[in-house]
């Protein structure tokens, strides 16, 4: 179509798709700072518009793309929760913090070799960590808080850990409180490489390949979830890592040789 016989929703919703074509999804601030003369308030009726008439869909909060399919790739349900994430899970929703269960048991599908026990990792809003603690240690459930991870450095101690406790600012990352999978997968990044968590890097790598491989994962909310869990500097180096060239990789792999030994 000619762009002079286009609406103004057929311009906006023509020059969104020619960036989205480039990264599949796009958050409400990028959108806003594509139409920089454009009042917020007429953006977001367009986008309310187009998702309506089924032109666009909204694949998180304030995430929107062009393409249905990321719209599945929500959160796993409460029925794929292991047993012990659904006696917590039914525990916590009695007390009234925001949290949500996340690394594992939000990973269904994506884990070629579920382990029958793990640690179970679980956001709660900071002024609530003391309280939830205490409620679960009554419990006769063994729960750590980051600033306790020393003690997941020892193995004997580490494989009788029921629960980890992380504190999270976000809860838009997560549905019926169970986290998205770029959350998940986040957190679980998290847990391994500054936790010590039960799961190798290796296992690691190949979570983050099949996420890939199966279009489960929207970049822009794994960049929200990074700046969550505050790992966003090497989380953007992941996601951009595909598009260095070869000679750049290899003076990477360089550079963390140096950094290790020094």
């Amino acid at each position: 179509m000619n762009k002079e016989n286009m609406t103004a929703h057929e311009k906006f919703l023509s020059e969104l798709s020619i960036h989205m074509n480039n990264s599949d999804e796009l958050s409400l601030k990028a959108i806003y700072s594509l139409f920089p003369e454009m009042n917020r308030k007429t953006i977001s009726w367009r986008l309310y518009s187009l998702v309506q008439q089924g032109k666009l869909y909204r694949t998180g909060h304030g995430i929107y793309s062009l393409n249905r399919n990321n719209e599945d790739n929500v959160s796993a349900g409460y029925e794929y929760l292991q047993r012990k994430s659904k006696e917590l899970y039914d525990i916590l929703t009695e007390y009234g913090y925001d949290f949500y269960i996340t690394g594992m048991d939000s990973l269904v599908g994506e884990i070629l070799h579920m382990p029958e026990n793990y640690p179970v990792l679980i956001i709660v809003e900071e002024s609530g960590i003391k309280e939830i603690q205490e409620v679960l240690n009554e419990k006769d459930m063994i729960v750590l808080t980051e600033k306790e991870r020393d003690i997941l450095g020892k193995t004997i101690l580490r494989n009788k850990v029921d629960v980890i406790l992380l504190r999270g600012k976000d809860f838009s990352l997560a549905t019926d409180n169970i986290s998205q999978k770029e959350k998940g997968f986040i957190d679980l990044y998290y847990a391994v490489t500054r936790m010590e968590y039960g799961v190798s890097v290796p296992e690691l790598s190949r979570i983050y390949q099949s996420l890939q491989r199966n279009n489960s994962i929207a970049m822009a909310k794994m960049k929200a979830a990074a700046k969550d869990r505050g790992v966003s500097v090497e989380i953007n180096w992941l996601i951009e890592m595909n598009k260095a060239s070869e000679k750049t990789i290899e003076f990477m792999s360089y550079q963390i040789k140096e950094a290790k030994w020094n």
